[in-house]
């Protein structure tokens, strides 16, 4: 059943998280070229909490139950002819 309360009247905990992307481009001869890519999520490696209990007869309420992976870094590479 659903009740009167408003909208975001339950605060959590806040998040930030910064993502960053590096690109070259190396010419080796011709029309031949190498691109190699660094990408990088949650940079900093900071907590992102993910779900908090919102229900008010749970024993767990306004508690994270849990959190988003942590740092995740791509390396690629890519040879165009």
């Amino acid at each position: 059943q659903f009740g009167d309360s408003g909208r975001n009247t339950i605060i959590g905990p806040g998040t930030r998280q910064l993502n960053g992307l590096l690109i070259r481009d190396l010419r080796l001869s011709g029309n031949r070229m190498l691109s190699l890519q660094v990408s990088a999520t949650n940079l900093l490696n900071t907590v992102q909490w993910s779900t908090v209990d919102t229900n008010v007869n749970s024993p767990t309420f306004g508690q994270v139950l849990s959190v988003r992976p942590m740092r995740t870094i791509a390396l690629s590479m890519r040879f165009r002819f």
